[in-house]
């Protein structure tokens, strides 16, 4: 601001001297013109004006010009703080969402691994399932084997003894065919 209130006496000075120094100015009309009394005063006039404008509104301009370059100075400081706060903000949640990456990875890999083992622990399952299937198949399917040999000797032994006895009935007589009778009912019975 200084330089402005150096100007401004130089050229209040200027404009005085200048005034003042030159004696043809001083004519009152003529041929060598000049300036008139009412514009001399309307000029010191106006010099007074601005010294008095200067004189009284020099602190109130230069207080508020220095409040002035104080807000600003504090809205820039208030400013880089806000922006640090932000970087670190940043920085911050940056953190957080690289943890959160790495958690979301290691639940991914977890449940991978619990999946895998469940499909094992399935399989093993199924397996041994399958196992105890097969061996009660077996188990069935052996007892369906004796009573299909138990029906099938019955029907032997019926069938058997049913041809004896048509042959037995053909080739021997009466005596004879009563004791092979009975000897085969007794081979038969102790079979059974």
């Amino acid at each position: 601001m200084k330089p402005f209130f150096r100007w401004l006496r130089v050229s209040t000075l200027g404009i005085l001297a200048q005034a003042l120094g030159v004696n043809h100015l001083w004519a009152a009309g003529g041929s060598g013109g000049g300036i008139s009394g009412e514009v001399f005063w309307q000029m010191i006039s106006f010099i007074l004006l601005v010294i008095l404008l200067i004189r009284f509104l020099k602190r109130p301009i230069l207080s508020f010009l220095g409040q002035r370059q104080e807000q600003i100075k504090n809205s820039l400081d208030q400013a880089a703080r806000k922006e640090t706060e932000s970087q670190a903000q940043l920085a911050e949640w940056e953190n957080k969402i690289r943890a959160l990456s790495e958690e979301i990875a290691e639940l991914h890999k977890r449940i991978s691994q619990e999946g895998e083992m469940e499909r094992k622990r399935i399989i093993e399952h199924a397996l041994e399932e399958g196992g105890r299937i097969r061996k009660q198949a077996l188990i069935v399917a052996g007892q369906e084997v004796k009573k299909a040999r138990a029906v099938l000797k019955k029907e032997m032994v019926d069938l058997s003894l049913e041809f004896a006895e048509k042959i037995l009935r053909e080739v021997t007589d009466s005596k004879d065919q009563e004791r092979l009778v009975k000897d085969f009912i007794g081979k038969v019975g102790e079979i059974r």
